[in-house]
């Protein structure tokens, strides 16, 4: 059995169930794989959507029973083992990462039911207090025909895309092919396909609008004014982008006549009036030889607009036109040339419905599609380089061209979802020509992808604050009816949105209690959406005696936070106020904190290996099931149900030392035969050694957790501490190693010191993590870990 291999595979993290070994991977089969085209998350979701149930797995154990009963008859040795999968390492963690996770399906009807070219949007609003994203998806259920008449399906989930649940709010023919929130709380959304409009105007666009968060709706047929071209046809297309003043910005396309010049044109809408009336802004490749239709339009992290067009087919046939780039410094009243898009090496060129989202970690991300489903990243945000990529769905029933191009009809949307995680759409068929082979089984997916930022110490704000280990305050504008997210959480909830925000009322200040003392060493930090501000930022460990300031931002307009490292600092207090140059501080959108020698998996994708941690097996980042240590949303998962390997990791020191303290966060659920802890270092030679070998596990007959270390032929007592706790519960583990000792503590008491040696080491360079004793002892054993923390003792 092999592991997915490379950046970018759709499947990294995981195995292919195809490879699975019946007699050796039961478990792994069921619980860690992906099949290309019907990828399940190990955890699976709230929903129960897109994981195996009680009732699958019987029957899968039942016959993989009848298999192992057919197999092993008298005199029979059964199958043979398959090698134990590759030890693995992270990515590094002062790079970016780019990983696909979960999938799971808002709509999975049996055969026969058309469905396909999912449109989706996300809005914030707090759900037990907690800000979270209510999306919406869309999808057509009527053949793709000019001729067809148009009807679609919605489904709804209120916490994050979790579990969707039918949307009738408004009628089928409405496609909801563009939706945004305005600034004043309201979603404003436009259907696909305009319709007739009152003398002088031939033409209306189908507008709606929500003041409810999309529980209600009211729809108007807007004029198009065509106050600069008379074109033939017009499609609404994607985005719709207010400026500072109230301006609305739409996408669209049509085909016709500008300057002399007849062919397909990607443009740019606006309206004054919120969407009333509409009249053309701009046509994006006029002057160009390129005829282009659908367009993605967004706002760059250095504040321009971005606009990626689909090429134009007169008869759609492989492959698809490629795609085309432009910029505009003015909010679309002009645009650059055309250039041609020029993907991640290994991604293709062209392809369909191109999707933009700018999240608040300053990373933009694309969606396009045919052939497969892409997602792309431009990591600086500004969209002039795409960095890396990855496939997030591919499903086509041949590899010669025309069939290589079919499957999935490639049509995508792209919804933000937290700070570096956003929700890709997409679909298993195309609702006319390309699934007969498949027999219809149309199918409408999502898929979290993570494109987080650098930085592996990241301090889980929102949680603390949640929980009240960590306080804010400031005089802030207070939440109402329309912005229940505009409040002092605002700040690190995860959300660059407008109002998901602490906007200030009056003293310019946001101060922020931490929960204990950390050695900062990066921050990030957005101001004001689309607004000229300024701050500054210091630091405290006892709320009194503030230093100067560490990070000044001069006057600068932000759409997405900007990251700064700085010297390491010790603070327990941060306060954020006003800066210099004249501009105001009017909000905190968002600020990330982040800790040297810490590992809090808090800024790395679920589901795939945590960064900086070599030689793994079985080692996940997990953000379910399981409430994670110490007031956060992820932690690292040993998953052990392998008679062959043990699952394990190892957790390197960044700064080697003469002597070690190790501190983590850990949860024994399924303990099995407990955990084996090496407290590794280097010899006289420069190899890599165990200093000390112990092994942690409960002593169910005195009720206590027992420590021992192994001598080289035995394992020797060490000591323990009481009682032993309840499954899911977390412990505070402390492992203090000089050159002749090591110390171990549970929850702050001391379990015992051992001077049982395996090797002399100088420096410590980390410890490793393993389950169980020996491979085949694994006891579906599931061990957690969370916070790690490795330094000098003294």
């Amino acid at each position: 059995m092999e592991r997915a291999a490379g950046p970018g595979s759709p499947i990294t993290g995981r195995w292919p169930c195809s490879t699975c070994d019946v007699m050796r991977q039961v478990v792994p089969c069921l619980t860690s794989c992906q099949t290309v085209g019907a990828p399940m998350s190990w955890y699976g979701r709230k929903s129960g959507v897109g994981r195996w149930s009680i009732g699958a797995i019987a029957l899968a154990l039942l016959g993989i029973g009848i298999m192992i009963g057919a197999a092993l008859t008298p005199g029979s040795t059964g199958p043979a083992s398959a090698a134990p999968p590759a030890l693995v390492d992270g990515a590094p963690g002062d790079q970016p990462s780019l990983s696909a996770g979960a999938m799971w399906y808002p709509w999975a009807p049996g055969p026969g039911e058309l469905g396909a070219a999912p449109m989706a949007f996300s809005v914030d609003h707090l759900l037990d207090g907690r800000r979270v994203k209510k999306v919406v998806a869309s999808w057509g259920r009527n053949e793709d025909s000019s001729n067809a008449p148009l009807r679609n399906t919605r489904a709804v989930a209120e916490d994050d895309g979790q579990v969707f649940v039918p949307y009738e709010a408004l009628p089928p023919e409405f496609t909801m092919v563009a939706t945004t929130r305005l600034r004043d709380g309201a979603l404003l959304s436009a259907s696909f396909v305009p319709t007739t409009a009152p003398a002088p105007n031939r033409v209306g666009i189908s507008m709606a609008r929500s003041t409810d968060l999309a529980t209600t709706w009211t729809q108007w047929t807007a004029p198009l004014v065509e106050n600069k071209w008379r074109l033939n046809w017009y499609r609404i297309h994607r985005d719709i982008i207010e400026l500072a003043d109230g301006t609305l910005l739409m996408g669209a396309y049509g085909h016709g006549t500008i300057a002399g010049v007849t062919k397909e044109y990607s443009l740019v809408l606006e309206s004054t009036d919120g969407g009333q009336t509409f009249q053309q802004r701009s046509a994006v490749n006029a002057g160009s030889q390129y005829g282009t239709n659908e367009l993605g339009m967004a706002r760059t992290s250095d504040g321009r607009l971005i606009a990626v067009m689909r090429g134009s087919e007169s008869v759609p046939r492989p492959p698809s036109m490629p795609l085309t780039v432009s910029f505009s410094d003015d909010d679309g009243l002009t645009w650059e040339p055309l250039q041609p898009y020029v993907p991640p090496e290994g991604m293709p060129n062209n392809g369909i419905m191109p999707k933009l989202v700018l999240q608040a970690n300053g990373q933009l991300l694309m969606s396009y599609g045919r052939p497969d489903n892409n997602v792309v990243v431009s990591l600086d945000g500004t969209g002039r380089t795409w960095d890396t990529g990855t496939v997030v769905f591919s499903r086509h029933p041949g590899d010669d061209p025309l069939r290589r191009w079919m499957g999935s009809s490639g049509n995508m949307d792209l919804v933000p979802l937290h700070n570096g995680a956003s929700l890709a759409f997409g679909d298993t068929c195309h609702n006319i020509w390309w699934c007969r082979e498949y027999g219809h089984d149309n199918k409408i997916w999502t898929r979290r992808v993570d494109a987080v930022s650098p930085g592996v110490g990241k301090l889980d704000l929102a949680a603390k604050v949640e929980a009240g280990t960590a306080r804010l305050t400031g005089q802030v504008v207070a939440a109402d009816d329309r912005f229940a997210e505009q409040r002092l959480e605002g700040a690190v909830d995860g959300s660059s949105q407008y109002r998901s925000a602490a906007r200030f009322d009056g003293d310019e200040t946001l101060t922020i209690e931490l929960d204990k003392v950390y050695t900062l060493n990066r921050i990030g930090l957005m101001m004001s959406r689309g607004e000229p501000n300024s701050a500054r930022i210091q630091v405290s460990e006892d709320g009194r005696f503030w230093g100067r300031p560490i990070v000044s931002t001069g006057v600068r307009t932000d759409h997405a936070m900007r990251y700064e490292d700085i010297e390491p600092v010790r603070a327990r207090y941060l306060r954020i106020s006003r800066g210099s140059g004249g501009a105001p501080l009017s909000a905190v959108t968002e600020l990330e904190l982040y800790a040297a020698n810490l590992l809090t998996f808090e800024n790395d994708a679920p589901n795939s290996t945590p960064r900086t941690l070599t030689d793994t097996r079985y080692a996940f980042v997990v953000n379910t099931i399981l409430p994670s240590y110490d007031n956060s949303s992820s932690h690292m998962a040993l998953v052990d149900a392998d008679m062959d390997a043990k699952a394990t990791a190892t957790f390197p020191a960044s700064d080697p030392a003469q002597d070690q303290h190790v501190s983590f966060g850990f949860e024994g659920y399924g303990y099995g035969s407990g955990a084996i802890w090496d407290i590794l270092g280097t010899d006289v030679s420069g190899a890599e050694v165990t200093a000390f070998r112990l092994h942690f596990a409960p002593d169910w007959t005195a009720n206590v957790m027992k420590v021992r270390a192994w001598n080289g032929t035995s394992w020797v007592d060490v000591g323990s501490a009481g009682p032993v706790p309840p499954n899911k519960t977390w412990m505070a583990i402390t492992i203090d190693s000089t050159a002749t000792e090591t110390t171990v503590s549970l929850n702050g008491t001391p379990m015992g010191t051992t001077t049982v040696t395996l090797a002399d080491v100088e420096p410590f360079t980390g410890f490793r993590a393993e389950t169980g004793l020996v491979p085949a002892d694994v006891g579906n054993m599931e061990h957690a870990y969370d916070d790690v923390v490795i330094e000098p003792l003294s």
